[in-house]
């Protein structure tokens, strides 16, 4: 038999899991809207050169 502090932590891992799939998923969307920010900022550019180059 198992003691009660391995029972204890198995017993919490899907809530543990549940989290750590909210968090990634929260990094993944703030990581798509950073993308498109910066995709949007380089069509506005358009052919300029990088750095503000003339």
């Amino acid at each position: 038999m198992m003691d009660p502090m391995t029972l204890m932590l198995l017993s919490t891992a899907p809530a543990v899991l549940k989290v750590a799939d909210a968090l990634a998923q929260s990094l993944l969307l703030r990581a798509r809207a950073q993308l498109a920010r910066a995709e949007a900022a380089a069509r506005v550019q358009g052919n300029k050169p990088a750095g503000g180059a003339q």
